[in-house]
């Protein structure tokens, strides 16, 4: 049985398969966002703050305990937005990536 791969097919297959990577990693990616938020909430790494009443960052400002609490939650929400933002990337890429080449790909198949 001779293979019959052409450039063609091959390209094809390829970009099928990146697509479907792609997609799978952005699935991925949502799905452990979602369980670090809903389910498993103290799986977020801990965010460090300086112990002292006061403390200077790198401005030369002088910060609260507080101001370094809500500091740290507020990096904790921009990491989670960075990414859910960079899964649905991937998802919006690979989805209509590997949708278009299969389709392409099962029209061959059935002439």
């Amino acid at each position: 049985m001779a293979l019959n791969l052409t450039l063609r097919k091959v390209y094809l297959y390829l970009f099928a398969i990146i697509g479907l990577v792609l997609l799978i990693m952005g699935a991925v990616s949502l799905i452990d966002l979602g369980l670090k938020t809903y389910v498993f909430t103290k799986s977020d790494y801990p965010c460090y703050y300086d112990i002292q009443p006061m403390s200077v960052d790198k401005s030369g400002v002088t910060l609260s305990s507080e101001d370094q609490q809500k500091r740290c939650q507020e990096q904790r929400t921009s990491d989670k937005q960075r990414q859910a933002s960079t899964a649905l990337a991937q998802i919006i890429v690979g989805l209509p990536l590997y949708l278009y080449h299969w389709v392409v790909i099962r029209k061959e198949n059935q002439v």
